[in-house]
C-alpha cells in the first residue's frame, strides 16, 4: 500500500508555504505557468474545465502530483517534445484498455486529455494525476479491501506511484503500467470471459415464466424456452430429454448450483440473471485478484473458500487439488496467508469457548455421557488435570459462569480427525482431517465453524513434507496417521497457504466457473464500486 502519511502530515504547512511565498517562486520556474498551476491545485481542491464548461476533470492526487513535478523541475511530461506526446499516447491507451478491467476512462480524465480542451500546463497536471491512479488502482485495486469485505485480512501490494512515473519516464508508460495488472494466469482468463461476456450483451434474452419444477420427462411451453437458452437456437419439443437434462447440469455446475438436473426456484433464478450481473460478478473477483498482495512463492497451498477447494502449486504449475470443507454463513472463514509451520498427528482438540458455550453446553446438560463416549473432558479453572465431562455438574453453569477448558481426546471421534495442519494465525484457522467424510459429497460444503476440514489428509501430508524438503519424513507420517500417537511433526521449510475467496475463477481445465457467493460478500464490493464509479 502506499505510505503517506509522512506526504499528508505536510500538507498544511506546506500549503501555508506556498501561499506566503508564491509571488517569489513563480518567476523562479522554467515553467511559470505550469508550477503556478500545480501550487494552486495543492492549496485549492479545485475542478479543471475545459473551454466549453462541460465534463470538470478534478486532480485526485494533489500531493503526490506536487510531488512529481518538484522533482522534474515543474517541466512539461506529456506535452512539449516528440518522447512527450509518445508518453501521452501511450498512457491513453492504457486508460482505455484499463475499462476491460472495470476501471471508468473518464475517472481518469480520458475525454479531457484526448481532447486537449485546457491549457496544456493543466493537461500535463490532469495526465500525471490519471498515471498515479492508474498506478495505485492496478496495485491495489479500485476500493479499499477494508470498506468493502469485512473479513479480508491480506496485505496489499506497496505502490510508490512517484517511482512508478521516473521508471516510466525511462522504460515506457504502457510497458511500466501493464506490469502492474495481477500476473497470475487467471486474471486474464477473467478477461477473457468477460470479453466475450460483452459481445453477448446486445443479444436479447427471452425470461423463463416461473412456474412448476422441470426435470427429466417433463412437459412445458417453458421447456422449449429452457432448451433455446441452453441448447441454442433451433426448433425443439416441449420434452424434457436426455440432451436437456446433460445441458442443465453443465449449467448447475458453471453456476455453483447442485447439479441434479432439476431446474426448481434457484435454478430459474440463475437462468433469469442478466448478462450484466454475471459481468458485476467478475468484477467483482478481478477487483479480488488486485487486492492480494504481491505473489513471491510459487510453490504454495491455496484454498478457495467460494469453491470448497484445495489446490497445490509447484512452480506455478497445480500438483495438488482437494475438495474441502470450509466455514458456515455464520462462521465464516476469513481471508488471509500465513504460512504452514508444523503438523500434529491425533490431536487433541481444545473446544474454542464460543462452540464450548453455544454448541456444547446444551449437551453437557442433558446427556454428559454421550460426549464421554466421544472423548470429552474438561479443566475447571485453576484446576490442574482434566476430568471426564460427566463428573461435572452443569445444571447452573451458563455462558457468563462457564469457566472451564474443554478438550475432546485423540480418537476415532475427534473432530480435528487424525491430523491437523497448523499455520499460526490471530484467527485460530488452520486445516485438519474429519471423522465425517460422507460431506465431501456435497457441492456446496460450508459446515465447519471456520477452520478448513481437508477430505485427504495422507496425500496432503506427503505433499507437504516433499515440498518441505523432508520426503524421509513421509513413512513415519504414514505410520502415526495409522497410529493412536500423539506426535508433532515440524517442517523444515514452511508452506505459504493463501486463502481467498473467488465467486468466479478457472477450473483445472482453465474454464471460468461461477459459484454462489454463500457468504454475499459479491454484492458489497459490487455496491462499492458503483459508488466509486458515481463519485
Amino acid at each position: 500500500m502506499v505510505v503517506l502519511q509522512n506526504r499528508v502530515a505536510t500538507f498544511c504547512w506546506v500549503s501555508l508555504v506556498i501561499m506566503l511565498t508564491f509571488s517569489h517562486v513563480a518567476h523562479a520556474s522554467k515553467q511559470p505557468n505550469l508550477r503556478q498551476r500545480v501550487e494552486n491545485l495543492l492549496v485549492d481542491s479545485v475542478e479543471i474545465y475545459g473551454s466549453q464548461n462541460s465534463n470538470p476533470s478534478r486532480v485526485h492526487n494533489r500531493v503526490l502530483v506536487s510531488e512529481v513535478y518538484t522533482q522534474q523541475g515543474y517541466q512539461l511530461i506529456w506535452f512539449g517534445t516528440s518522447d512527450a506526446e509518445n508518453r501521452l499516447q501511450e498512457l491513453l491507451h492504457e486508460i482505455a484498455d484499463s475499462e476491460l478491467h472495470g476501471f471508468s476512462p473518464e475517472y481518469y480524465h480520458a475525454s479531457m486529455l484526448e481532447s486537449r480542451d485546457a491549457n496544456t500546463a493543466l493537461l500535463d497536471v490532469l495526465a500525471t494525476d490519471a498515471f498515479i491512479s492508474q498506478t495505485l488502482h492496478r496495485l491495489n485495486g479500485l476500493v479499499s479491501p477494508a470498506n468493502a469485505d469485512s473479513q479480508w485480512f491480506l496485505k496489499q501490494r506497496e505502490a510508490d506511484p512517484v517511482a512508478s512515473l521516473n521508471h516510466a519516464l525511462t522504460n515506457g508508460v504502457s510497458a511500466t503500467l501493464r506490469a502492474m495488472w495481477p500476473s497470475h494466469h487467471e486474471y486474464q482468463l477473467l478477461l477473457e470471459k468477460k470479453r466475450s461476456l460483452l459481445t453477448a450483451v446486445s443479444t436479447v434474452t427471452t425470461q423463463i415464466p416461473v412456474g412448476p419444477t422441470l426435470k427429466l420427462n417433463s412437459t412445458s411451453e417453458r421447456v422449449v424456452l429452457l432448451k433455446s437458452r441452453l441448447l441454442g437456437p433451433g426448433t425443439y419439443s416441449e420434452l424434457f430429454d436426455k440432451d436437456l437434462l446433460d445441458a442443465v447440469k453443465q449449467f448447475q455446475m458453471s453456476a455453483g448450483l447442485e447439479p441434479d438436473g432439476i431446474v426448481g426456484s434457484s435454478t430459474l433464478e440463475a437462468l433469469n440473471a442478466t448478462t450484466f450481473s454475471w459481468l458485476e460478478r467478475i468484477d467483482a473477483n478481478l477487483e479480488r485478484w488486485r487486492w492480494l498482495p504481491h505473489q513471491t512463492w510459487s510453490t504454495y497451498l491455496r484454498v478457495n473458500i467460494a469453491s470448497f477447494q484445495l489446490r497445490g502449486f509447484t512452480e506455478g504449475e497445480e500438483t495438488l487439488g482437494m475438495p474441502v470443507i470450509v466455514g458456515t454463513p455464520v462462521r465464516q472463514t476469513p481471508v488471509f496467508a500465513e504460512s504452514m509451520k508444523y503438523m500434529v498427528f491425533n490431536p487433541y482438540w481444545t473446544v474454542p469457548f464460543s462452540i464450548a458455550t453455544k454448541d456444547k453446553l446444551a449437551k453437557l446438560k442433558t446427556n454428559p455421557s454421550l460426549l464421554v463416549e466421544q472423548g470429552y473432558e474438561a479443566q475447571p479453572a485453576g484446576v490442574s488435570g482434566f476430568s471426564p465431562v460427566d463428573e461435572f455438574d452443569w445444571t447452573n453453569v451458563s455462558r457468563g459462569t462457564f469457566h472451564y477448558t474443554l478438550r475432546q481426546k485423540p480418537g476415532p471421534h475427534n473432530a480435528l480427525g487424525k491430523v491437523k495442519f497448523m499455520l499460526p494465525n490471530k484467527h485460530a484457522i488452520y486445516l485438519h482431517d474429519t471423522p465425517d467424510h460422507s460431506l465431501f459429497s456435497k457441492l456446496e460444503r460450508n459446515f465447519s465453524s471456520g477452520c478448513i476440514r481437508v477430505s485427504n489428509p495422507l496425500k496432503l501430508s506427503q505433499w507437504v513434507l516433499t515440498h518441505s524438503g523432508q520426503t524421509e519424513a513421509i513413512p513415519q507420517a504414514e505410520q502415526l496417521l495409522q497410529s493412536e500417537e500423539t506426535s508433532t511433526l515440524y517442517l523444515k521449510k514452511p508452506i505459504p497457504v493463501l486463502i481467498v475467496y473467488f465467486t468466479a475463477f478457472a477450473d483445472e481445465a482453465g474454464t471460468i466457473v461461477f459459484r454462489r457467493d454463500a457468504y454475499n460478500r459479491d454484492s458489497h464490493i459490487i455496491e462499492k464500486l458503483k459508488e466509486f464509479k458515481r463519485a
